[in-house]
């Protein structure tokens, strides 16, 4: 019985990051903003911001995503996490 709590409680924490939804507000090429609500949890939405991230560099150069910094927009309530594109 216990199997099934940890794997219900497992895919119920998994489902909270699917309603993370990033946003790209800036890109150049060489780097990209990601912002996300400062309502989750830190890491689940600084894995879902890298995730957008590495999608967006490679898309565009086919290069990947390192996270560089963070900066909180207090007035929107969310994080901006900067990423560089390097190859």
């Amino acid at each position: 019985m216990k199997p099934i709590i940890l794997t219900a409680a497992l895919a119920a924490l998994s489902a909270c990051a699917h309603h993370i939804n990033p946003e790209v507000t800036a890109y150049n090429g060489d780097s990209v903003t990601i912002a996300t609500s400062e309502s989750f949890k830190r890491r689940w939405a600084l894995n879902v911001a890298s995730d957008e991230a590495e999608r967006v560099c490679r898309q565009g150069q086919g290069k990947r995503a390192e996270h560089a910094s963070t900066r909180k927009d207090r007035a929107r309530g969310r994080n901006l996490d900067l990423f560089l594109c390097l190859q």
